[in-house]
């Protein structure tokens, strides 16, 4: 899955669009460098998580969103538990029901 991040953003310029889609099983694990207020970083569980670990927020937002280009669109459709922000974004959408 790592690779696939990767090559998801190799080559992409302005104007592109991208998707990026993950639905299987989340999680959290103690944040190690002190970014969480809540002290834990958000986690996917990919298939070979067991033998290659989780792939933790930090890592998601190095590889496939601080990279891109201006003008360069990620979409993100993110089906697990604790996904709200699993791309470590600087801002958060709170919705009033």
């Amino acid at each position: 899955m790592r690779n696939a991040l990767y090559w998801l953003i190799n080559g992409c310029q302005s104007g592109d669009s991208l998707l990026f889609h993950f639905s299987g099983h989340g999680s959290r694990q103690r944040n190690r460098n002190g970014d969480e207020l809540d002290g834990y970083d958000e986690t996917l569980c990919p298939l070979d998580f067991e033998t290659d670990g989780m792939i933790i927020d930090d890592e998601i937002n190095a590889t496939i969103v601080r990279p891109l280009p201006y003008g360069v669109r990620l979409h993100a459709i993110i089906d697990s538990c604790h996904s709200g922000t699993v791309l470590d974004l600087p801002f958060l959408c709170r919705m009033n029901t």
